[in-house]
């Protein structure tokens, strides 16, 4: 993570912005300590997918300031 941001930085890149499934708990917990935040969620992207009752969770890690 910290080889992706530092090429972010390079890029001059506002942020960056990753997915993740809900049901992977490991991955969200990380991105959260590593100072990501939940910017939302989508909960049919994966429903054409057999048997998949997770949602897309999207997370945003902003290398500049951003008005929200």
């Amino acid at each position: 993570m910290d080889r992706a941001i530092g090429w972010a930085r390079e890029l001059d890149a506002r942020g960056i912005r990753l997915e993740t499934q809900s049901n992977n708990v490991a991955a969200c917990r990380f991105y959260k300590r590593y100072g990501f935040e939940l910017g939302g969620y989508d909960k049919y992207l994966y429903a054409a997918l057999e048997q998949r009752r997770e949602a897309a969770l999207f997370w945003y890690l902003f290398l500049t300031a951003v008005e929200v």
